[in-house]
C-alpha cells in the first residue's frame, strides 16, 4: 500500500483539530473554575470599595452595629442582665462593650455571599442560600456579642482571646461551612445541576 502526499497533508489537517481540540476542551474544563475566582473576586472588591466609602462608613455602618447593640440587649435583658444599648455601645452596671467596625460580620457575609454567588448554580438556589445564611451569620453574630458580653462580666481574662482568637476563626469556619453545605444541597436537589 503506497503512502503518498495528498494521504501525508490529509493526516496533518485531521491532527491539528485534534490538537486544537484538546486544549479547548481542557480550557472548557477550566472554564467555571477561572469564572468562580474571577466572580469571587469581583464582587469582594465590589463589597470592601463600597463598605469602606464614606457614605458606607458614615450612613450604614452605624446602623448596623447599633442593631447588633440593641438586640443583643433585647436577649440579655430576658435573663435579668439589666442593660442598656446606645448606638454601637451594650453596658450594664458590671460591664460595656462597643460593637465596632469588623465585629458587625460584614465580612463573614460578604465572603459567603460572594462566594455562593460567584458559584455556578440557578438563581432560585442562590437566592435561597444567600438570604438564608446572611440571617444565620447576623443570629450568629448577635450570639457572638451576648457570649462577649458574658464572658466579659464572669471572664474577663478570657475576653481577648475570645473576641480575636475564638470568634473570629469560628466566623471564618461556619461561613465556609455554610457555603459548603449550600453546594451539596444544590447538588441533591438538582443532581445533574451543570450551571
Amino acid at each position: 500500500m503506497g503512502y503518498t502526499p495528498q494521504k501525508k497533508a490529509l493526516k496533518k489537517k485531521q491532527a491539528a483539530p485534534t490538537i486544537f481540540s484538546r486544549v479547548q476542551s481542557r480550557w472548557l474544563q477550566k472554564w467555571p473554575i477561572l469564572f468562580f475566582v474571577l466572580g469571587f473576586a469581583i464582587l469582594m472588591l465590589l463589597f470592601y470599595v463600597t463598605w469602606l466609602s464614606d457614605f458606607s462608613q458614615d450612613h450604614i455602618q452605624p446602623h448596623i452595629v447599633s442593631a447588633n447593640a440593641k438586640i443583643s440587649s433585647i436577649i440579655l435583658n430576658i435573663f435579668g442582665m439589666k442593660t442598656t444599648a446606645s448606638q454601637a455601645n451594650l453596658s450594664s452596671p458590671s460591664f460595656a462593650v462597643s460593637i465596632a467596625k469588623g465585629c458587625d460580620a460584614m465580612e463573614a457575609m460578604a465572603l459567603f455571599g460572594a462566594a455562593l454567588l460567584a458559584f455556578p448554580a440557578k438563581w432560585k438556589f442562590k437566592f435561597a442560600g444567600f438570604f438564608a445564611g446572611i440571617a444565620i451569620l447576623f443570629m450568629l453574630n448577635i450570639i457572638r456579642v451576648i457570649t462577649l458580653f458574658l464572658t466579659g462580666i464572669y471572664f474577663p481574662k478570657a475576653f481577648e482571646i475570645m473576641h480575636v482568637e475564638v470568634w473570629q476563626v469560628l466566623f471564618i469556619l461556619v461561613a465556609l461551612g455554610l457555603w459548603i453545605f449550600w453546594i451539596k444541597w444544590t447538588r441533591r436537589e438538582v443532581p445533574d445541576a451543570e450551571n
